[in-house]
This record gives C-alpha cells, structure tokens and sequence, in this order.
C-alpha cells in the first residue's frame, strides 16, 4: 500500500467517524464553525501546486491560512513564505495531519487549532488566505481581519485556469 492510499484510508475512516455525528455538530455549533468539515486540499501534489500558483503573492511573507484542514498547504507554502500560521478549528483533521507534521513540518510553519476569532489580536500577517467551497463569505470576512491582502484560493486558481491552459484547469476541475 503506497503513502497515497494509506492518507485515502486515514480520511475516509475520519469522514466516516465524524461527519454527521453529533459530537462534530455540536462542537461546529459551540465554536461557530459555518464551513463544510470537508477537505479542499487532500493531498501533496494539489497542495504544492496550490503554493507555487500563490508563491508570487506570498514569498518573503507572513502568510496566515485560515482553515488549513491537514495542513498540506500550509506546509507547502512553507519553502515561499517567511512564516506560515495555520489556522483550523475542526480537531478531526488533527488524526490526519499528525503524521504529515512529524515528517514534514518546517520550523517556519505553526499551527493553530481553534476557532480563528479565538486568535485575533494575536497573529497578524501580510496575507491572509482560505481554500474552501463553503462559507466563502465568511472566511473572507475574518480572513481579513488577519492581513491587508486576503485570497480565496479556490476562487482565484479557478479564474485564473479559465483563461490558462487546458491541463491546468482540467486538473483543478477534477479536485473541486
């Protein structure tokens, strides 16, 4: 079994476990979580495209990503950025990026876990950004109040692969 099947199996097993279940709702409830505890970026080779398609906007920079899910961008961004926070307040994904952090995380790169109200006042960036395909509205909203430059990822790469090659927005069509 390669690395690949072996994190396909992790986060099947903890959608299956958590999604739905009334311990996650209740805790999306008390911590005001308003997106969908589904992962917008599963694997290494999404996420590294992902950091080099922002590596303009955030090298030499403080990035602050909010709901980083497992971290792999966060992680990614790393080797662009000064520094990276991420933020991610559902502790399911916790089970899954344990493991990618022992093997992989860089001394530039923190994370966060909680709500990211809960750190407000405390982490400032140059750049704030998401990569989610709910609460995009929301996430904007608190997105900026981390950083002047805030980016949807998700909104921007789909954009940009509009008027790019075709493979380029063939592979992001086939991960949304």
């Amino acid at each position: 079994m390669s690395l690949k099947d072996d994190w396909k199996e992790t986060l099947n097993a903890v959608y299956e476990a958590m999604e739905g279940s009334e311990a996650s709702l209740d805790y999306s409830e008390r911590h005001n979580i308003r997106s969908a505890a589904i992962l917008t970026i599963a694997d290494d080779e999404t996420a590294a495209m992902a950091a080099e398609h922002l590596a303009p906007q955030t090298a030499g920079k403080t990035v602050v990503e909010i709901g980083g899910g497992i971290g792999l961008l966060a992680l990614h961004m790393g080797r662009y950025a000064t520094r990276v926070y991420c933020i991610e307040a559902n502790p399911m994904w916790s089970w899954v990026f344990a493991g990618a952090l022992l093997r992989q995380k860089p001394k530039n790169v923190s994370f966060l876990f909680g709500s990211a109200d809960e750190f407000l006042g405390c982490v400032k960036g140059d750049v704030a950004l998401f990569c989610t395909h709910s609460d995009v509205k929301g996430m904007s909203l608190v997105a900026a109040q981390f950083a002047p430059l805030v980016i949807d990822v998700w909104g921007e790469i789909i954009e940009k692969s509009i008027t790019r090659g075709a493979n380029w927005a063939r592979h992001w069509r086939t991960i949304i």
